[in-house]
């Protein structure tokens, strides 16, 4: 089996992403190949251990904004990529503990929300403005689970069957214009709604640690300098390291 591990990683989110190739690698207990798919402004293949298969794919962002709604297009770029399936993870999620792939492989996977039982889908979560391709009316009588954004995917030629249904959407609605009140994540759960994932990764199976930053400050500020953060990256790049209070703790 071919894993296609998809990960956004401009700017200050490049050493998080780094981060998570090391420890995934490091606790990675299962039976498939694993190939990285680095979306980045910085070559990740300086900061990692020659053994791990890494593809680097040049790419910048000037606001944060832009980086997060680049998930799909990035996802349907990889589409003549030789592998069985594609996951997209947040470059920020945290892994601490031996896995394998077992609970995060399906045809279309999708992780339940921590706020899906409250807020997520009654206050903040659903989009329910019905002049956009997000829209997820309050009286659906389907059942609703809210999804993060931070890991979906699926089949290789399934998940960039859906990912270019979800990236006519971000098109459409950029027309009116209107944004979406959680970005990608929105159009994730609006067609999940609608077609829901054959793999639901419940809480209790999720097996990382979401949005861990390691304190290294406001990673959606593009101007924020890991500078010397790098460079002592670059020192340990064959050493398991964390981040914690903005500094890198080797492990």
């Amino acid at each position: 089996m071919k894993i296609g591990i998809v990960l956004l990683a401009t700017n200050a989110y490049f050493a998080l992403g780094i981060r998570f190739i090391k420890k995934f690698i490091h606790h990675y207990k299962g039976s498939g190949f694993i190939t990285f798919y680095f979306f980045s402004d910085t070559d990740p293949n300086p900061y990692l251990p020659n053994d791990i298969d890494v593809e680097f794919i040049q790419q910048s962002h000037s606001n944060w904004l832009d980086g997060t709604n680049s998930k799909f297009e990035n996802i349907i770029s990889l589409e003549s990529r030789n592998v069985d399936y594609l996951i997209y993870f947040d470059a920020d999620t945290s892994v601490s503990r031996d896995f394998t792939e077992d609970w995060f492989i399906g045809e279309t996977v999708g992780l339940e929300h921590f706020g899906n039982n409250c807020w997520m889908k009654d206050i903040k979560g659903y989009d329910r403005n019905p002049v956009s391709k997000a829209y997820v009316p309050y009286d659906t009588p389907l059942f609703q689970m809210y999804y993060h954004g931070c890991l979906f995917g699926g089949s290789k030629n399934k998940i960039v069957e859906v990912c270019k249904i979800l990236r006519e959407n971000q098109l459409a609605d950029k027309k009116i214009p209107y944004e979406p009140g959680v970005n990608d994540e929105s159009y994730i759960n609006q067609y999940y709604h609608y077609n829901p994932p054959q793999r639901v990764v419940l809480l209790h199976e999720y097996m990382f640690n979401v949005s861990d930053k390691g304190g290294i400050g406001e990673t959606r500020n593009v101007n924020l300098d890991i500078s010397a953060l790098k460079q002592e990256m670059l020192v340990y790049k064959d050493r398991l390291y964390d981040f914690a209070s903005g500094k890198l703790i080797l492990l």
